[in-house]
C-alpha cells in the first residue's frame, strides 16, 4: 500500500483568494509528495481569532489518517498560521513556513495607514495584526518547528509606504520576517508576490516541512541560499 502523503495547509494572504498557490501548490503535491490543500478565508473582515480556529479545525480535519499537518502562510496568511500554532494546535504534530510575513511589524503596512483614505484598502486584520510588532516570540515545543523565508527583490508597492534602509521584497523588510525563536530563517532573491511561483521556494519549504530546517548547501554568504 502506498504510504499517505503528509498534508500541508496553504495560507494566502491581504486581497488574495487562495489561487495564487496554484504553482507552488502544484509543485508540493507533483514534485514533493505533499498533499496540500488551500485555506482561503475573508482577508478585509470578521475576527482573526475566529478565522484563526477555523484555520485550525480545517488543518485537523487534513490531520486525520495522516496524524501530522503542515502549515504555510504567505503575508498576513503567515500571522494566522502563528495564532493558529500558538493557540489551537499543539496537539497536532507539524512543521510550518511563513513567506514573506512581517510577524515583527511592518512598515509598509504602518506607513499607509497614516493615510485615512487607504485604512479601509488595508483592512482590520493587516492594522491589527502586523502594522507594528506585537512581541512575538516563538517558544514552539518538540512537535513544531517555525521557519521564515524573506525576499530581496525590490518589487512592490510597500516600499511607496516605507522608507526601507535594509534589503526588502518591495513590500516588507528582511529584518520584519524574524522574531525570537524561529527554528531556521533564510533570505531568497525574489519578490513578495513572487515568491509563490519560485522554484526554489517550494524546494526550501518541502525541506523545512520534512526536516524542520532550510537547506544550506547551496548557501551564499552569510548563509544565504541562492537561487536554483
Amino acid at each position: 500500500m502506498a504510504e499517505a502523503r503528509e498534508p500541508v495547509i496553504l495560507v494566502h494572504g491581504l486581497w488574495m483568494s487562495g489561487l495564487e498557490f496554484g504553482v507552488l501548490r502544484q509543485r508540493l503535491q507533483a514534485r514533493h509528495g505533499f498533499d496540500a490543500h488551500v485555506f482561503s478565508y475573508p482577508s478585509m473582515q470578521g475576527s482573526v481569532d475566529e478565522i484563526a480556529a477555523e484555520l485550525a479545525a480545517f488543518a485537523h480535519e487534513r490531520a486525520v489518517g495522516a496524524g501530522r499537518v503542515h502549515l504555510v502562510g504567505h503575508s498576513l496568511g503567515g500571522a494566522l498560521v502563528y495564532r493558529a500554532l500558538e493557540q489551537r494546535m499543539r496537539d497536532v504534530p507539524g512543521n510550518a513556513v511563513l513567506l514573506g510575513s512581517p510577524l515583527n511589524g511592518s512598515r509598509a503596512a504602518s506607513g499607509a495607514a497614516r493615510f485615512s483614505m487607504l485604512r479601509p484598502l488595508i483592512g482590520p486584520h493587516v492594522l491589527n495584526e502586523l502594522a507594528q510588532p506585537c512581541g512575538r516570540c516563538w517558544t514552539g515545543d518538540c512537535t513544531h518547528a517555525l521557519g521564515a523565508i524573506a525576499g530581496t527583490r525590490r518589487l512592490g508597492t510597500g516600499q511607496f509606504f516605507a522608507h526601507f534602509d535594509e534589503e526588502n521584497d518591495g513590500t516588507v523588510a528582511v529584518s520584519e520576517t524574524v522574531i525570537p525563536g524561529l527554528n531556521d530563517h533564510i533570505v531568497l532573491p525574489h519578490s513578495h508576490v513572487g515568491m509563490l511561483f519560485a522554484n526554489d521556494v517550494a524546494v526550501q519549504v518541502a525541506q523545512f516541512l520534512r526536516h524542520g530546517s532550510f537547506r544550506r548547501e547551496a548557501a551564499g554568504p552569510g548563509g544565504r541560499a541562492t537561487e536554483s
